[in-house]
């Protein structure tokens, strides 16, 4: 009876060979079919690592890459910059036009087959324009006496409601006798008096981010002002 016996190669532990009791060694097929699959894995191994290697030696769509990246930031910088000095030309057109309206009131004049208020309102639109919408141009104006008549007096609010209630103690800045509540009355006065004009304009921002930033409702409220005293017209 002939038996077979597994033995390891003493050259390489990984090969095991059936050794017959005649001394015939029966392994040959079993060593070549183990040495065609540990070929095989040693190959996959190298192209793998071939593969690789040449995935990060590979530059191609790079910069695709890296423009997706940084594009976004850049373009929110590149439009916010615009967004930010077209909004600084209007404000200064706003305050250039408020001041040829608050010139124009001061020295009294009017228009022939017109009134102050158009006439006023005329200035205010031929500086705004065309840069922006006079339409959306709200003035208000108030003249006061004197310029210590502009702020209210200060006054202690006893029952700390925000307001000067009758009773409550003040500071008599201009002399005059009684509380100056600081309010004006509307209008462009009359010579001598002190008219101060303010304005606003409904500024739209549409670059997202920015506008959350600086702006309500996609609107930033530009505003402008000015204090002028009226020359001595209608005065002998």
């Amino acid at each position: 009876m002939i038996t077979q016996i597994l033995i390891q190669s003493p050259s390489n532990p990984s090969i095991f060979k059936w050794l017959s009791s005649s001394g015939v060694d029966n392994s040959a097929v079993w060593s070549r079919k183990d040495h065609e699959e540990n070929h095989s894995t040693s190959m996959r191994r190298i192209k793998t690592t071939g593969a690789l290697r040449r995935l990060r030696q590979d530059a191609r769509g790079s910069t695709a890459v890296e423009f997706a990246l940084i594009g976004p930031v850049l373009l929110l910088f590149v439009f916010g910059t615009i967004e930010l000095g077209l909004m600084m030309a209007a404000q200064h057109v706003l305050d250039d036009a408020v001041f040829m309206g608050s010139r124009t009131s001061k020295t009294g004049y009017v228009a022939s087959t017109s009134t102050q208020t158009a006439t006023v309102a005329a200035a205010i639109r031929k500086a705004a324009q065309p840069y922006l919408d006079p339409g959306k141009i709200v003035v208000t104006s108030k003249s006061y006496p004197d310029y210590s008549s502009i702020n209210p007096e200060p006054f202690t609010d006893t029952n700390k409601n925000g307001v000067r209630d009758a009773g409550e103690p003040y500071t008599d800045v201009n002399g005059s006798g009684s509380y100056d509540d600081g309010k004006g009355t509307a209008g462009y006065g009359t010579g001598g008096q002190i008219v101060v004009f303010t304005a606003t304009y409904a500024w739209p921002v549409s670059t997202p981010m920015i506008a959350d930033l600086i702006a309500t409702n996609g609107v930033r409220t530009l505003s402008a002002r000015a204090v002028v005293r009226n020359e001595p017209y209608g005065t002998p």
